[in-house]
């Protein structure tokens, strides 16, 4: 065999090694309405679960080989599938998500299945059923009667008390989702630091509430990424992990 034979032999061996091993998907995400580049869209390869989010600019890029499902999903909008096309090691797939219905998810209970929080949620209700069944009068069918509730003591007591109960409950359900567990088994954190990286990084109830798990995991990632650059100060004392 010729040196020039073998040259390209191992020119070929070396090309099938990259396609083998180095096989990407790139693009940029957008907003199908803006036009914007949409930060932090989880970016997920359905044979492989390996996942990534989106940069500043839209950016992603995530490994994949012909034939990969790849998913993109971000709350409120609507999830989007793409298969790797035929490339021979980087395939260019830009991605424009449109906005889903915004409604929030509804739980169904059956039978005794209902979490813990379900249950005590219910038992709640039950427990200020009262104040919670309010309602301000109509000012159409009855102007009097909404004019003389806006100077009444217990009626204006019951509104407030049902506004702060709505902010409770939506801070329990946040807590079934944003615990200390996920947020260690995460980070691996621990003591003072754990507390620190949650209260700085609250999570709002929407996304508690209608995003996935896998998807709730990216968004502690992300964020864990940003507050270790710059970790909170407890008792004067610099936290940080090593």
């Amino acid at each position: 065999m010729t040196t020039a034979c073998r040259g390209i032999l191992l020119y070929s061996s070396l090309l099938l090694s990259s396609v083998s091993y180095a096989q990407n998907m790139q693009g940029v995400v957008t907003d199908g309405v803006t036009g914007r580049p949409m930060l932090a869209v989880t970016v997920v390869n359905e044979r492989t679960q390996q996942a990534t989010t989106t940069d500043e600019n839209g950016f992603y890029t995530i490994a994949a080989t012909q034939g990969d499902k790849i998913a993109f999903t971000y709350v409120g909008y609507k999830t989007i599938e793409k298969q790797k096309p035929v490339s021979v090691i980087i395939a260019t797939q830009n991605i424009s998500m449109e906005p889903g219905a915004t409604t929030l998810r509804e739980f169904v209970f059956k039978g005794d299945k209902r979490t813990k929080y379900q249950i005590d949620s219910a038992e709640r209700m039950e427990v200020y059923h009262s104040p919670l069944s309010r309602k301000p009068p109509s000012p159409f069918n009855s102007p009097v009667s909404a004019i003389a509730e806006l100077f009444n003591k217990k009626a204006r007591m019951a509104y407030a008390f049902q506004k702060a109960y709505v902010g409770d409950e939506q801070n329990r359900f946040i807590d079934t989702r944003y615990t200390t567990k996920v947020v260690v088994q995460l980070t691996h954190l621990t003591g003072d630091s754990v507390a620190s990286f949650m209260n700085t990084n609250p999570m709002p109830y929407d996304f508690a509430r209608n995003a996935s798990d896998l998807e709730l995991k990216m968004w502690i990632r992300e964020r864990y990424k940003e507050w270790i650059k710059n970790p909170v100060m407890i008792a004067d004392t610099v936290v940080t992990q090593h």
